[in-house]
């Protein structure tokens, strides 16, 4: 066999295995489109483990957004299958891989994943405040008060989280840098419960949230806002136009609806 007969049946050879690749990965993305979903009578997602995410104790499965995604479930006809993940960057590694269907995770809109995901419409939107712990509860005199004051000083979130360039932006704005140190591991909900033991100094989170934990913790202080009002979201893959269409129907007709107000009550 002559050198250029090898080397065209290598290159005809490699441009095959290229189209089958290619040909994989789209009938596997179709798989976690809308009819592919329903097809199967599955839809599979991908939350953070808290009160605001999904909590299993025993038999019993809550969570705020997993309620919700729950009722987007029963309106497809479909089985639920949830997977609980607290680093953002594995959420979206999973949804671009087709491990899941859906991250039903509180994601700021920012430009961070707009190549990777697609946004939903708005579940709400909110801002995220600094979380400090206070000796007591009249004991304000090193609590923080101004955004400046974080300059050089160390701030405690989650693994991967989107708040990660808040903090970053805020870092350049103040002029002085902001030590963050990222947990493994972790969500927003344990690291305030490690503020209030003292264990940590600060750390930030969404506004309701520390709101729910400020009512149960008299020694955190939530006063100071970081960054500004941001609209909250989930996301779906680049490729699922129609679940994202579908989605964005339920949530017009769900959120702010009685059903809606009785779940944001349980959690807020």
């Amino acid at each position: 066999m002559n050198k250029k007969l090898k080397t065209g049946i290598s290159i005809g050879t490699l441009l095959l295995l290229i189209c089958i690749f290619f040909l994989f990965k789209h009938v596997r993305q179709q798989k976690h489109d809308l009819n592919g979903i329903v097809e199967a009578g599955r839809l599979t997602v991908v939350t953070e483990g808290s009160s605001s995410g999904l909590l299993v104790n025993g038999d019993t499965v809550s969570g705020f957004q997993y309620e919700i995604i729950k009722a987007f479930a029963d309106t497809l006809g479909v089985e639920l299958v949830v997977t609980e993940q607290n680093d953002m960057k594995k959420c979206v590694e999973g949804l671009d891989n087709g491990d899941y269907d859906l991250i039903a995770n509180f994601i700021p809109t920012t430009t961070q994943w707009k190549n990777e995901l697609l946004y939903s419409d708005p579940i709400f939107t909110s801002h995220q405040v600094l979380v400090q712990h206070m000796m007591s509860d009249s004991s304000r005199v090193n609590v923080l008060k101004k955004q400046t004051q974080l300059a050089n000083d160390t701030v405690y979130i989650p693994l991967n989280s989107p708040n990660k360039i808040l903090l970053e932006h805020l870092s350049n704005d103040i002029a002085a840098p902001i030590h963050i140190i990222e947990m493994k591991n972790m969500n927003a909900e344990r690291l305030i419960r490690l503020v209030a033991e003292g264990k940590i100094k600060n750390t930030i989170c969404e506004v309701l949230l520390a709101e729910r934990f400020k009512n149960q913790y008299g020694n955190i202080d939530i006063s100071m806002p970081v960054g500004f009002a941001q609209q909250q979201v989930w996301a779906v893959p680049v490729k699922s136009v129609q679940l994202l269409e579908k989605l964005n129907a339920f949530l017009y007709d769900f959120v702010g609806s009685s059903d809606y107000w009785k779940i944001y009550s349980k959690y807020y």
